[in-house]
């Protein structure tokens, strides 16, 4: 996704999406008092309005059995989009690979090895973007395609998009990123794709 275009055609964008644009800069500049704040607002333009914050608020017991779910609910989901995908002979294998991925991911993710599963998710998104548009994915013009063909379709792969490059900063200097923030990053997209 890294040569893909970031300008996006506002008419295709609602008012209350605009302010994804200017809430995840907020979310990754912010300190850990805020960043669950900003996590939240960003979560509900991507995802369903009011579902998130159970991620982020709460007692540790019950939010952690909640992301469990989650992580399960993302697993089960992502497994079903690959075994309806059809493809060629010759794509079977990164059909495999995303399963291995994903499992990995999770793994990963479960363990705290919050870095790898930031990295990883990013990678997961494109590969799943790859097994939806084919070549159409690697288009320079793949975000507004995304953004053609449904709003929150664009927001969620214009925050993949933003991810990559954070995840290209972390690998180029060094893992400077506050593991929170990779965290809820991480989370905020694995809730997007089980909400689609």
């Amino acid at each position: 996704m890294s040569s893909r275009e970031t300008t996006i055609d506002e008419r295709f964008v609602s008012t209350t999406e605009k302010a994804a644009f200017e809430i995840l800069p907020l979310l990754v500049g912010a300190g850990d008092s805020r960043r669950g704040r900003y996590a939240i607002q960003l979560a509900d333009i991507l995802g369903n309005p009011g579902e998130f914050q159970q991620y982020i608020n709460g007692s540790g017991p019950e939010r952690l059995a909640r992301m469990d779910r989650l992580l399960r609910v993302f697993r089960e989901n992502v497994e079903l989009l690959v075994h309806k995908t059809w493809v060629e002979k010759s794509e079977e294998r990164p059909k495999d690979r995303l399963l291995e991925d994903l499992l990995a991911f999770e793994r990963e993710f479960r363990d705290g090895a919050i870095s790898p599963a930031f990295k990883r998710f990013v990678a997961l998104a494109n590969s799943i973007a790859s097994l939806l548009f084919g070549h159409q994915s690697k288009a320079e013009d793949f975000l507004a395609y995304c953004f053609r063909i449904d709003p929150k379709f664009g927001l969620f792969f214009w925050f993949v998009n933003g991810l990559e490059k954070q995840a290209r900063e972390v690998a180029r200097e060094g893992d400077k990123s506050p593991e929170g923030l990779l965290t809820v990053e991480t989370l905020i997209g694995v809730y997007v794709l089980s909400s689609f």
